[in-house]
């Protein structure tokens, strides 16, 4: 009965051994990953095809978030992501690459926005494209002011381009009026008038000066601030005196 016993005993034992398994330490994640921009796109891409289409647009690096294994791409803005790999090039649109690292074969796996459904890429390299329509917000003519009547007397006028913003042109417009040594000239509020809307378009207004900031859309005519569509104004010098 002894005997009986080791024998069993000896065969729990050689079936714990068996069931005893060592999981080896997975690879660290060394997927490549790159962003680029103007200054080194057309080192790394300049020989791809697509590289015409994204040289022709305004473009800047992406956001490359990576958290061990996470990866996470985004452009910020109206910017839209286009990943170049080394057999393949994605719109990611205005979408970020939402994925992971595959550790043992060293490749992403992206999708677009969390969607859950991934493509591989072997490299992932970000370059984020403007691919808004051209503006045509320079295009406004700077000559929009008409000249005074001749029957006005002792006023001045003048415009003047002001720095873009947004790559937006803006044109200053002042109405004054001049004192001379031998007269004096009394006015009501100067106006700056609309031509088409006929409404003021002054930001400041007094008997001596008014002034106005108009600002070019991209439809090529000014706008102040609800009014659109201008295209020509004048100064106004209403019920102005002058006294020699």
């Amino acid at each position: 009965m002894t005997a009986v016993f080791f024998y069993f005993f000896f065969l729990l034992n050689s079936a714990d051994s068996c069931l005893k398994i060592n999981y080896a330490e997975p690879p660290a994640c060394a997927c490549k990953s790159l962003a680029l921009d103007s200054l080194n796109m057309q080192n790394e891409i300049g020989s791809v095809d697509f590289y015409q289409n994204v040289s022709a647009h305004s473009v800047k690096a992406p956001i490359i978030s990576i958290d061990d294994c996470s990866g996470t791409v985004y452009c910020e803005g109206d910017y839209s992501l286009v990943v170049f790999d080394t057999d393949k090039v994605t719109m990611f649109d205005k979408y970020s690459a939402d994925g992971f690292c595959d550790s043992y074969t060293q490749t992403w796996k992206m999708g677009k926005d969390g969607s859950g459904s991934f493509t591989t890429f072997k490299s992932l390299r970000g370059l984020c494209v403007d691919y808004s329509p051209p503006k045509n917000c320079m295009s406004c003519p700077l000559d929009v002011l008409q000249p005074p009547s001749p029957e006005i007397h002792s006023t001045h006028q003048s415009s003047k381009e002001l720095e873009p913003i947004n790559g937006c042109r803006r044109l200053y417009l002042e109405c004054s009026r001049v004192k001379l040594s031998n007269s004096t000239v009394t006015c009501h509020a100067i106006k700056i008038i609309d031509n088409n809307s006929i409404t003021q378009i002054e930001e400041t207004a007094t008997s001596e000066l008014a002034t106005t900031i108009l600002t070019c859309s991209d439809d090529g005519t000014y706008y102040y601030e609800d009014k659109k569509n201008i295209t020509s104004v004048h100064c106004s010098y209403p019920k102005c005196i002058v006294q020699w």
